[in-house]
């Protein structure tokens, strides 16, 4: 059931989101593409680029909301240091909404990993970001992303 529903997710991002983006709401979630691609290769001088100055980070990793301080930042990089290694990456849009210099947007975010004993696993978070214009580019301001859970997780 799971498989058939992400699959469909998959195969039908634009009928998910309803219309084709443009404008602003292509603009942010291009940013945010970039932004999740440098993630997914730890690039992390990289993507400080992307972390509004007041930013809030929240999820299944974090067990309350993170700031955007450096040492929240080289913690988060040690964080994800120790997790599995991730083979490919999908995002799929459910909604992106600009209003003026905020954006908010809630996606799927699909990872295919591998860990030392070259077990494959498929992962799926929601995820809810907030960006904001500062300094006329966009910046992540606050996110709460968690984990999809599967039939079969306990």
């Amino acid at each position: 059931m799971r498989i058939a529903a992400l699959l469909f997710l998959l195969l039908n991002a634009t009928s998910v989101f309803g219309e084709e983006m443009t404008g602003a709401r292509k603009e942010v979630w291009t940013v945010l593409n970039e932004q999740v691609g440098l993630d997914v290769k730890q690039d992390w001088e990289g993507m400080k680029k992307f972390i509004h100055p007041k930013g809030c980070f929240w999820g299944d990793m974090s067990p309350m909301p993170d700031d955007s301080s450096e040492g929240s930042y080289a913690y988060y990089q040690k964080l994800r240091a120790t997790e599995d290694k991730v083979l490919a990456h999908r995002l799929v849009p459910v909604s992106v909404v600009v209003a003026d210099d905020v954006a908010i947007i809630n996606a799927y975010a699909h990872t295919l990993t591998v860990d030392d004993d070259g077990d494959v696993e498929e992962v799926v978070y929601r995820l809810h970001n907030t960006w904001k214009k500062h300094e006329g580019e966009w910046k992540l301001l606050a996110t709460y992303n968690t984990l999809v859970k599967s039939d079969h997780d306990d």
